[in-house]
């Protein structure tokens, strides 16, 4: 899973600011930890293409990160008659679930596009490949997506946990990084890992920002 974070421009006093431990969050040009800072707790829009299926694992990832910082994160909405069909710098935050993705990043099965400036988050959006991966809530029997499929008409995919890959990205969307270890935030999810809860360096680390 890949994730790209795109800085706003912004002007600053002639003093830099004071450093931060990273606290495993993506940090600024001045070494301050980017995150949505009081703007909580942030409209979310489940585009229409996310199947009705999997929605409830959305919930239950939301949940699972309100429920370690203490308090709401998350406004989610799924009415998303105001958005594009496609991820847009629109001032608004969805997440997306595609059936065409770009021929050369077959192997990621996420990518959250984060917008800040100075060190507040102002944007994100989150695009599941739904082209080349194929996911399940709960039940593993029961897979939706991987659009991308032999001439036989048989899935290229095997099963990913949608609620572990939402909880993943949804970090990304809160300002975190990529880590190695136990984490949801580990580079890698394999297929049928059901990586569903918080480990202990996910908590400290929403801490730094988030309770």
């Amino acid at each position: 899973m890949a994730v790209f974070f795109f800085a706003v421009s912004t002007v600053l006093g002639a003093c830099a600011p004071r450093q931060q431990k990273d606290c495993g969050f993506v940090q600024n040009i001045y070494g301050q930890r980017i995150s949505w800072k009081k703007n909580l707790p942030i409209p979310l829009i489940l585009h229409k293409s996310v199947p009705e299926s999997l929605r409830p694992a959305v919930y239950r990832a939301v949940a699972t990160w309100e429920t370690t910082a203490g308090r709401k994160l998350f406004e989610v909405f799924e009415d998303s008659s105001q958005i594009e069909d496609t991820p847009s710098r629109d001032k608004k935050n969805a997440i997306y679930f595609l059936s065409e993705w770009e021929s050369d990043r077959t192997s990621e099965q996420g990518r959250t596009s984060v917008y800040w400036a100075g060190d507040q988050i102002q944007e994100a959006d989150i695009r599941i490949n739904a082209h080349d991966f194929s996911y399940y809530d709960q039940s593993p029997q029961q897979l939706v997506g991987s659009y991308g499929v032999s001439s036989s008409g048989i899935s290229l995919s095997e099963g990913y946990s949608f609620e572990a890959l939402i909880l993943h990205e949804l970090g990304h969307f809160l300002g975190l990084k990529h880590r190695e270890g136990e984490t949801v935030m580990a580079t890698h999810l394999a297929a049928y890992s059901d990586r569903v809860a918080l480990a202990a360096v996910d908590q400290e680390s929403l801490s730094c920002e988030y309770k």
